[in-house]
Parts: C-alpha cells; structure tokens; sequence
C-alpha cells in the first residue's frame, strides 16, 4: 500500500491534466435534480483545488449532506458513495429502474472520506455501442451518464455520431453522399465498420441517421465534459471506402482479408500509413472533428488491426505504421493522447509476438500512448509484455460478449487482481476500466471494479452485504444470504459463451461455436440463491424484482441445459425413448421462461425493437431499423453466418419465436426420423433464422405478470427436479 500511495502523486500528474475541463458544481447539483430531486435543497457541494489526486469527503447530518472534493467527478463519485452506502439507494443504468429516494437524508459517524488510487476510471468497449447502446436516445443516456459519474468514470468512448464526421471528410474529398452512406453498414453493424472490420453490410445508411446521431453526440459530449469524464472520440485508422481509389489511384490502399466470414464485397479498404494521403486525411478528420463536436476532447480511440491482419506481420512495417499515426495525431493535436485497446495482442497471440508488439508500441513517446489491458479476467497482458513495454495501460474487466445474458464475473478472483496489480507494474497502471460488449445483467460487477481505483475501505463480503441492501432497498437477512451466496459460491464464471444450449442453435455433437455450455458453480447452489431471494421481504425495486427473474432464469437455463445433455447422450447409445418423453417437458421450459422474464422490461425484445423503430421517422425506415436489431441478435449478418447466435440473450420473444421454433423443430426430427440428419436440420434452421428477421411479429415492449410472484412459482414446480438433477 505504501508503494500505491508513492506513485499516486505521479500517475495524476502525467494523466490528470487530459482528463480535467472547466470546474462547476452545477452539473452535479443538476443531478441530484435528476435522480433525488426531493433533495436539491440538502445537499451542497464544494470544490477544493490543489489536490495531486482525487479525493471527496462527506458527512450528513440533520438530514443535510455537505459533498467536497478536487472536482466535479470527485464530487459525483462522493455522492454515489454516499447513497450505495448510507441510503440504500441503487441508481443502475437504466432508464426505467425508478429510483426510490430517501425521505430523510441518514446521518453519517463523522466526516467520511476516500482516496483515488489512480486517475483514470475507463467505460465501454466498441461492442458496447452495437449489443446495447446504439439504439439509444438521449433520455437513456442521460441515466447512464448520470451512472458513469456516480461511479467515478473519468473516461468514456464516445463513438455516437461518428458516421457524420466521416460523411463530410469524404465528401470534401470527391465522394458522393450517396457513396458515403453506401460505405456504411447499418446502425446496429456501425461498430465493427469503426473497428475496419466491414464494411457496407445492410446498407446504405439513411441519412436521418447520420443527422439524428450527430445532434445526439453533442448532447452527450457536453454532458460527459461537464460531470469531468473525459469522452474518447475517433480517429483516422487508415480505414478509406473502396471508391477512393478510383480517386486517388496511385495511393497505397489495398482489400484486407475478410472478417467474420462474411463475403468479399463486405472487407474493408486500408491506406498505409507510409502514404502522404493518410496524413492529410488525419488532419481533415480531426479538424472537422474539432468543428462539429467542440475542443475539449483529447483522447483519441485508434485501433488499426482489430481481429484483422495488417498487410505484413513485420516489425519493421508495424513500427512506421505507429510512427507515421502518432505523428499526423500530434500535429493535429498537441495534447493528443493514443488510447489502444490491447484486444488484438490477446486475439491474434500467435501471430503478435513480443518483438511485434514492442515494435508497435515503441514509437509513441511514454505518457501519450494509454493502452487498454482489454480482457484482465482471462489474462493481463501486462504481465507478458513487460508492462506494455513501458507504456501506460489501464487493468480493464470485459465480462461481457455479445450482450449473452450469463450470469459471471469472479470477483474474488477480480479482487485478488486488483490487490497486486498497482504494485507489480512499477508505476505503469494509471487505472482500471470496463471493457463490456454490452451492459449485461451483471451490472454490480463493474461497479466492484470501478469502485477498486479508489482506497478500499470494507472487505468483499461486505460488500456484498451492501450490494443486497441496495437492491432491495432495505436490510433483509435472507436477501443478504442470498448475494452472499452468489459472491462465495455462484460468482465464478469467467465471462465468455460458456451459456447454456437453449438460447444457441441446437447442435447434435459437442457445442456451437457460441453455447460452449461450461459453468463453474453448481446449480444447487444458484438454486439456494434464488430461494433466498424469494424468501426475502418483498420490494417493489427495480434491483429485487431483476434478481428474481434473472437468477430464476439462468438456473433454469442450466437445468435444461443438464437434462438435454444427459438425454442426447441416451440418444446416442440407442436409448431413444427417454429422450422422446422428455421433449414435451423441455419445451414446457422454454415456455415458461418465455412468461418469467417477460415480467421485467430489460428481458423483452420488444424493449430492443421498440428502442431501434423510435428512430425511423416513416414506416419504411422503422422497419428498415427494426430489421437491422432483429438482425444483430439473431443471425448477426448474413444467412448462415459462423456468427448466428453469437449475440444470443434469454428475452421473452427470442424464447418463444426464435429458440422454441429450432427445438420443436430439432426434437420432431430426433423422434421421429430413422437417421437423423443434423446437415438437413441445419439448412432448415439457417432458412427459419434469416425469414424470422423479416417476419412482422410485434413484440410489446411492457411488463407482464408480477416477477416474485411468476418465480416463486417457478421455483416451486422444479426446485426438486433441480436438486435431483445435481445430486
């Protein structure tokens, strides 16, 4: 610890300055307006310079609350302290979750106060903006804003918008606004175009789009600035449309290889960096950047070859490429800093080797490169790179792909981690961040890591013990029980697409590519959980009324998941019959999950369809939008796609219109054919997935059925079998 607190004073000074605008108290007093606005009068806040690090203190008293602090984010974090803490009061980042308020400030023992460890607090991954966000509208980003600030996040992707900035670039240079918008795949796809992945794909993109999305980024810039979170834009990755090159044909711009097994038409166009036009198209992007959404933002996103090859694997190439980008970055932008996010290390590791690596990092001048250590509970990089070669990083925790709802995320294992990592990079980790592809149902395990780049004051368990309290909204020991329970025993899966076989398509030997079902934890366990919850003194929370669809969900995934497993493999060695008797009883799962999770709006697809069609301003782009979200989460791309069901998620919707469909379908043909052909099956499925996405089934997007009471039915009619099924 003594170690930390050396290097702390250091950290803020290289990092601090890019992170700090103007000063206000307004912004934060507006959102307390926000969230407990019956409590604008009994709360002030003061601002108190000349700090070398963040730091708040509070102290409540007579129903008053006195917040102070180095900054307006310092200040923001201070009051989420306060309220996780003291009021029991959850603010998650949801629009819908009402918040209860309060209806007198509690006291607190004396003045508390807290200490960062490290300047920066990171948020979102590029994924985020394509799983969750991106159908967004302004109402529901300003809670996740007011979220980000109340958990101490200093840094933020901010990739809204982006297509518009682009649209003008390529225009002054001779395109067409037609060949622009062709260039761009659609809303839900605009992620991976970002990251030169594709290109194209569901396209052109309509123009109120590119309008809609450039006024909300506005919004969202000023809102992030104000609360001092430092938005991260985009930057010129060498990324150009094809029709450049009848443009300028002598430039060194070449296909790369095709991503995601999607056709060649789709791959993108890449200028090296070694050619006088990547300079000079750097310059127009930032400039015309800086004129649409204002001076105040510093940090530059640039991820060249994310889960694409560059033309050579040379080190001597690699290193003119850094080179070459953070020169054109500097002369734009003198304060520039390079945030890389270090995913393609871990996603190509044969190939980026540690000379390739350090060759690419090593350009950069140290305090201007900020890397990401993407995916810390899998593996820290900078543990096999020799702390990134140097260079800055931030320990980030991914969590999440495709937005799967799968209950994970180790946190002991987290905790552990994070209790060494500032000591064991000598002086390198400036932070720790949250990489999540989409914001999942495990939105208490991102706030734990947040919460880490400040001086621990309580153990995990008691953590734990508050999370509970927060949830519900109150103490209730049977519902302490059960979070105890999910942190000790039920918290160990690593994330990934370890998630039961229901939500994937039915696959007769091994697992699909995306429901490699492997659980850590016993479902007994997960089961105990869930009981407690429902023995606990109801709460009409948005936290406890979750937690009894979320936890009664997954346990029943998994028990479908065991019992089918157990019964294909009978099947197989000629048992057939129990598997035909067993079917209608799978089935009847599934059609109960489908009313469970239906219950809570976050589980219904008719919140994702409802979300994408608020965009379109006629029928036809409504349709347009909701065929691209149908899109995303079903067959992710093309008919067929090696993606298809990457993006899988236990809804109410997908349970009965698309998962439900594929067994019927899958079980009639095990029971009744005499060889089974899975190709057959496979042909039919990718033919029922791609005409589901056209199909004009409506989705209502509100609430039906009470969740405790539609759990504790559940529970009730297979706790037993459960039981059985794990002894």
């Amino acid at each position: 610890m003594k170690k930390i607190l050396l290097l702390i004073s250091v950290l803020f000074l290289t990092i601090a300055p890019f992170a700090r605008g103007k000063q206000s108290t307004d912004a934060v007093i507006d959102l307390v307006g926000r969230i407990i606005p019956n409590h604008v009068s009994n709360i002030t806040f003061e601002l108190q310079g000349g700090a070398s690090s963040n730091w708040y203190e509070f102290k409540a008293s007579d129903g008053k609350l006195s917040v102070k602090g180095d900054c307006v984010n310092s200040l923001a974090m201070g009051l989420g302290d306060y309220l996780r803490d003291y009021c029991k009061v959850a603010v998650t980042w949801f629009v819908n979750d009402k918040i209860i308020s309060p209806k007198r400030l509690p006291s607190t023992e004396g003045t508390v106060r807290r200490e960062a460890l490290a300047p920066n607090r990171f948020f979102f991954n590029y994924c985020t903006f394509g799983y969750t966000i991106g159908w967004w509208n302004w109402t529901q980003w300003e809670r996740l804003i007011d979220w980000m600030a109340l958990n101490g996040v200093t840094m933020a992707l901010a990739n809204t918008g982006q297509e518009s900035v682009w649209q003008k670039v390529w225009m002054d240079m001779g395109l067409t606004a037609e060949q622009t918008r062709e260039y761009f795949p659609g809303p839900s796809f605009l992620s991976w175009h970002r990251m030169t992945n594709i290109e194209g794909w569901h396209g052109p993109l309509p123009q109120e789009w590119l309008d809609k999305q450039e006024a909300l980024q506005k919004q969202i810039i000023a809102r992030e600035v104000s609360l001092g979170i430092s938005p991260i834009l985009g930057s010129f990755t060498g990324r150009v449309p094809r029709s450049l090159k009848t443009l300028f044909p002598n430039a060194e711009i070449r296909k790369l290889r095709a991503w995601g097994s999607f056709d060649v038409q789709y791959n993108p166009w890449y200028l090296s960096p070694t050619d006088p036009l990547y300079s000079k198209i750097q310059k127009k992007y930032l400039k015309v950047q800086k004129e649409m959404f204002g001076q105040d933002c510093h940090i530059y996103g640039i991820d060249i070859f994310n889960e694409v090859d560059p033309p050579v694997w040379d080190a001597k190439f690699l290193g003119e490429v850094a080179a070459e980008t953070w020169k054109a970055l500097e002369e734009c932008d003198p304060d520039a800093v390079w945030l890389q996010m270090s995913w393609l290390f871990f996603h190509k590791s044969q190939q980026w080797t540690p000379q390739l690596i350090e060759a690419y990092l090593s350009p950069v001048p140290k305090g201007r490169l900020l890397m990401l250590d993407y995916y810390c509970d899998r593996v820290e990089l900078y543990r096999k790179t020799d702390n990134f070669y140097g260079q800055d990083f931030i320990w980030c925790y991914l969590g999440n792909f495709g937005g799967n709802t799968m209950i994970s995320g180790n946190v002991k294992d987290l905790s552990a981690k994070l209790d060494k990592v500032f000591d064991d990079s000598n002086g390198n980790c400036t932070g720790v961040g949250c990489t999540l592809e989409s914001l999942d149902v495990n939105d208490h395990t991102y706030e734990y890591v947040l919460g880490r780049a400040w001086q621990k004051t309580v153990c995990d368990s008691v953590w734990y013990e508050r999370l509970a309290d927060r949830r519900l909204g109150f103490a209730d020991a049977s519902y302490r029980k059960a979070w105890y329970i999910m942190y000790d025993k039920v918290q160990k899966q690593l994330g990934g697409h370890f998630v039961p076989v229901l939500t994937a398509r039915p696959v007769y030997n091994g697992y699909g590519l995306w429901n490699n079902y492997m659980k850590s934890y016993s479902n007994c366990d997960l089961l105990e959980a869930w009981g407690k919850v429902i023995d606990a003194k109801p709460s009409r929370s948005a936290g406890y009324e979750f937690d009894c669809v979320n936890m009664a969900r997954q346990c029943l995934e998994n028990y479908y998941s065991d019992i089918y497993l157990e019964l294909i493999a009978k099947y197989k060695a000629g048992d057939k019959t129990a598997f035909k008797e067993a079917s209608g009883y799978l089935l009847g799962i599934i059609d109960d999950l489908e009313k469970l999770v239906g219950s809570v709006r976050y589980f219904r697809l008719g919140r994702w369809i409802e979300e994408a069609r608020y965009w379109g301003d006629t029928p036809e782009l409504k349709d347009y939008y909701e065929w691209d979200a149908k899109d995303l989460v079903s067959c992710w791309g093309f008919k067929g796609g090696k993606l298809t069901d990457y993006s899988n998620r236990g809804w109410a919707g997908l349970y009965s219109t698309f998962y439900k469909p594929r067994w019927e379908e899958y079980f009639n043909r095990l029971n009744n054919e005499e060889n089974f052909d899975y190709e057959a099956f496979k042909s039919w499925c990718e033919d029922f997935e791609w005409n589901w996405i056209g199909e004009d089934t409506k989705y209502s997007a509100k609430p039906k059925g009470n969740p405790r009471a539609l759990s504790a039915a559940i529970y009730k009619k297979y706790k037993d079998g459960i039981i059985a099924r794990n002894e």
